[in-house]
């Protein structure tokens, strides 16, 4: 069933707007937006978190005690976290794009519009990963010039299907005088992320006061699984927002045809 499609003529990018792009999406195909936050993103979140505590015992000192075993774990971990986020990302803006011009994806339309292109997103992830991780190591403010510079590589490559390095660049042409913004629109996001967190953590900590320390485990694991969905759902629709938002501030024109790159 096609729904309408929102239509935008402000010139410059907006933070709400994004906000109302990605809430779009989850709104007029909440099935297979959740679907995919949950199947795809939260289950096997989960099940690298459980592995690594099971590793770890839940105790830091693993580091000191058997660091290859830690770092390893580690290492896999990331890794298959940055495949799974490539499937989400993949997946998210296929629904996000079909949104925009008044459609719905379905679950499966949208999982073979990642597996078109995984390869390059997982090459965008890691690259990304490693890059920011490296520029936050740097005194922080190179990671966070990065993360803002190429927030959009992901989506850019889904849509446009240009290759690794030229997403890269063609995030950095659609960021370029918008930046300022995309780094408000991330302040935001973590103000969401930091009172998710503390309210789970404040229902976390108030199993364990009153003694169910068996349970908190699974208290924690449904807390991992609450917050991984929250992420995916949002930074898997607002991402591909964002490319789109910025994409019409930059270039002007209708958005309208975009899904014929996914048939």
């Amino acid at each position: 069933m096609a729904t309408a499609a929102p239509a935008y003529d402000e010139p410059h990018m907006s933070i709400g707007r994004v906000f109302q792009r990605a809430f779009s999406t989850i709104g007029h195909n909440i099935v297979v937006v959740l679907g995919i936050a949950v199947v795809i993103g939260a289950v096997p979140s989960v099940l690298i978190n459980y592995v690594m505590r099971s590793i770890t015992g839940g105790n830091p000192a693993t580091v000191a005690t058997n660091p290859s075993a830690f770092w390893g774990a580690a290492a896999v971990g990331w890794v298959v976290a940055v495949v799974i986020g490539a499937i989400v990302q993949g997946a998210l803006t296929r629904a996000t794009v079909s949104d925009n011009e008044g459609h719905r994806a379905t679950f499966g339309e949208c999982i073979a519009a990642a597996v078109r292109v995984l390869l390059p997103l997982i090459a965008i992830g890691l690259i990304f990963g490693i890059a920011v991780g490296f520029g936050f190591v740097l005194l922080i403010i190179p990671g966070v010039i990065l993360m803002v510079m190429w927030s959009v590589a992901g989506p850019a490559v889904v849509v446009e299907r240009d290759g690794v390095m030229r997403a890269f660049s063609r995030s950095s042409e659609l960021t370029k005088g918008s930046r300022w913004k995309i780094f408000g629109l991330f302040l935001v996001l973590l103000v969401i992320y930091i009172v998710i967190f503390a309210l789970l953590a404040v229902v976390g900590l108030r199993m364990v006061s009153a003694g169910a320390t068996e349970p908190f485990g699974l208290a924690n694991m449904i807390g991992n699984a609450i917050s991984a969905v929250v992420l995916n759902l949002l930074w898997g629709t607002i991402q591909p927002s964002l490319y789109l938002e910025l994409r019409q501030a930059k270039e002007g024109g209708s958005l309208e045809n975009l899904e014929q790159v996914f048939a």
